[in-house]
């Protein structure tokens, strides 16, 4: 779960950033990076296109859930 919320963190000011960017302060393998967005994409926490990334007004909502 840690790095889902580090991911979704990275992308809490709701622009667009470049995979290579993400990947450069993602302690993962690229590998575990690319299921962990096909995750958040499937759950619509975040938009992927275009090798960028944003995070969606849902995953905002998921970021700030009081847990």
């Amino acid at each position: 779960m840690r790095y889902i919320d580090k991911l979704l963190t990275l992308l809490q000011d709701s622009k667009w950033h470049k995979l290579d960017e993400i990947s450069k302060n993602m302690p993962v393998s690229a590998y575990q990076l690319n299921e962990i967005i096909y995750f958040l994409q499937e759950q619509s926490l975040i938009e992927y296109e275009n090798s960028e990334l944003k995070i969606t007004s849902k995953g905002l909502l998921f970021l700030n859930l009081p847990i």
